[in-house]
């Protein structure tokens, strides 16, 4: 048979059950306390690192805006050259040409800044102006690029300044044989005189050595550059140049605007800082896998791990000792009550502590004394019970000596023709008969029956034209077995309280029993003078109570109620019903059993 976890544990021995608790709550405790401290940990790493990580986005920054600002001071300086204003309003096609000493200066410009590799100038006012520190490459006509780069729109845009990344494969391109990475600020030309966008300057970077300035060396740490319409400028791995930022996998939630970078995180696999630059409107982001910054508490796991092995071991020595102190005398205990058990009332255990087992021994050694002279009491007793049982053996002779009299006199009265004085004493003595019932307690409701039916035979000749009364009862309920004298002292009741107190001749009692599902009805009820109000109320409190303090004369409700809640417990009740001048009705409810 299959023990439930309960039983099992109600089973086990107590060094295992002490085990079974002190062990688990010492590991429990060790754990919480690990599980708590890598949290702080954790979080101590986390905050150190966002600090760093924030510190390393501003570094980055100041890094960018520094080549920012320096291209974009070359294109101011070469916006306000007077050879390069002259060149905005000449006219092509009437025969104007590009002066040798304007690409001299701006070769010795690009060479003091190793930073920037392409430099180009487009206008419908001259012909191409390029330079190219590698020489690799060279940039496409004035007329591809117009048609390219829709031209017309650069020079309108209200920003004169505009910063793209150039992709090979993935975005358009304006160089030929070149297949680098490049960042480009692109900025409108205009004449000082009308101030009319009259051409642009497109100066360019190499990705890798625009990656340079920000880079930090260490491997898990990654930073993205984004541009201010969310294209990613430059990143550390060099994966995601050109692509949208919503590309990037650091996200749990979309990117709404690029102020909500930060928000939009995936906080559980990342840590992240989010820098904004003013000069430029790019935005820096620098995150870190959450998993490779806490390797380094992996000791702290691996430590709680060891302890709290080391606990198991150390927990279950000490509580196997401990519990061996303690079962020890209870143990002692335990073989005298073996042999308390077999008959040995001399048992006493001596033992040397004076705490709680201590007491307990003194109590057994008391008790077992005391048992003792129980023992010695009860068979004195039992003696005289027996002594007892004797005479009440003795005493019974006279109530069965009493009704086989009364159907002796029975007998004699009907012999003489005198029927009616015979039918009495008949029901008398079965009345007594019934009474008796050889001793037994629980009598069938048939037989509970003929003993109401001989006392209200009795009753009628004492009242042949006052009272009437009929009996009803259920064919299932014959041999539905009670506690005798529960109907009879009801009406008894009935005559005395009720019909005998009315002055005319239409008393009437009618006892029914019946069925009503699982439960059997017995009703008494008369048509006689019916309770008073006040004493009804204390008769349904007695009846419901039981309170002593009311019984006055009802002594028999008391007792009935009593015997069947004895009996039944709660499944049975009593209760009254009575309207003054109209009668009375007692009702008991009892559970249906079958024999």
């Amino acid at each position: 048979m299959i023990r439930s976890p309960r039983q099992m544990y109600l089973n086990m021995p107590v060094r295992s059950k002490i085990n079974l608790w002190f062990v688990p709550l010492i590991v429990f405790t060790i754990a919480v306390t690990g599980y708590y401290s890598y949290r702080i940990a954790a979080s101590d790493i986390v905050v150190k690192m966002k600090n760093e990580q924030t510190s390393t986005a501003k570094q980055a920054i100041d890094h960018l805006n520094y080549i920012a600002q320096d291209a974009i001071d070359i294109s101011n300086y070469l916006f306000l050259t007077p050879e390069i204003q002259a060149l905005l309003t000449q006219d092509v096609e009437s025969g104007g040409y590009v002066k040798k000493d304007i690409i001299d200066s701006i070769s010795r410009l690009m060479v003091t800044r190793p930073y920037f590799r392409f430099l180009t100038l487009y206008s419908p006012h001259f012909d191409l102006i390029q330079f190219n520190n590698k020489g690799l490459s060279a940039a496409i006509p004035f007329k591809d690029y117009q048609e390219k780069f829709d031209y017309d729109r650069i020079v309108k845009d209200p920003r004169i300044e505009s910063w793209n990344v150039e992709v090979p494969g993935r975005t358009k391109s304006m160089f030929y044989g070149d297949n680098m990475n490049k960042i480009l600020l692109t900025k409108v030309l205009k004449s000082d005189m009308t101030y009319n966008p009259e051409g642009i300057i497109i100066l360019g970077m190499d990705e890798k050595d625009f990656r340079k300035s920000y880079a930090t060396g260490t491997n898990d740490l990654e930073i993205a550059v984004i541009g201010i319409d969310g294209t990613i400028l430059s990143d550390s791995t060099g994966k995601w140049i050109g692509y949208s930022v919503a590309d990037l996998p650091y996200f749990a939630n979309p990117v709404e605007s690029l102020d909500n970078i930060s928000g939009a995180i995936d906080s559980s696999k990342w840590v992240s800082a989010h820098i904004n630059s003013s000069l430029t409107g790019w935005h820096v982001l620098v995150v870190q896998p959450r998993s490779k910054l806490l390797n380094q508490l992996n000791r702290i796991q691996w430590l709680t791990i060891a302890i709290a092995l080391l606990t198991i071991l150390l927990g279950l020595f000490v509580s196997w000792s401990v519990a061996g102190v303690i079962l020890k005398p209870i143990k002692k205990i335990l073989i005298s009550m073996k042999k308390f058990q077999k008959g040995d009332f001399s048992q006493q255990v001596q033992l040397t502590t004076h705490d709680e087992i201590g007491q307990f021994g003194v109590g057994y050694n008391t008790m077992v004394r005391r048992i003792r002279e129980l023992i010695d009491d009860v068979y004195t007793f039992e003696l005289k019970q027996k002594e007892a049982e004797i005479k009440v053996l003795q005493s019974q002779i006279n109530p069965h000596f009493l009704y086989n009299t009364l159907n002796t006199i029975a007998w004699s009265a009907q012999r003489n023709g005198d029927q009616a004085v015979a039918e009495m004493i008949y029901s008398l003595s079965e009345i007594f008969k019934i009474s008796l019932s050889h001793g037994k307690d629980i009598i069938a409701l048939d037989q509970e029956l003929q003993l109401v039916n001989h006392y209200l035979f009795l009753q009628k000749m004492r009242y042949p034209n006052k009272l009437a009364y009929e009996l009803d009862t259920a064919p299932a309920l014959k041999e539905f077995t009670l506690p005798k004298l529960l109907i009879q002292p009801l009406v008894e009741n009935a005559v005395v309280h009720g019909i005998e107190s009315i002055a005319d001749d239409t008393g009437f009692i009618h006892v029914q029993a019946y069925l009503n599902g699982e439960q059997v009805i017995i009703e008494v009820t008369d048509n006689g003078a019916g309770i008073p109000p006040l004493q009804l109320a204390k008769l349904k409190d007695l009846v419901q109570e039981g309170n002593d303090s009311l019984m006055g004369d009802n002594f028999a409700l008391l007792n009935i109620r009593n015997r069947i809640r004895l009996h039944y417990g709660d499944q049975a009740s009593m209760s009254i019903e009575s309207v003054v001048d109209s009668g009375t009705r007692v009702i008991l409810i009892l559970p249906f059993t079958k024999r």
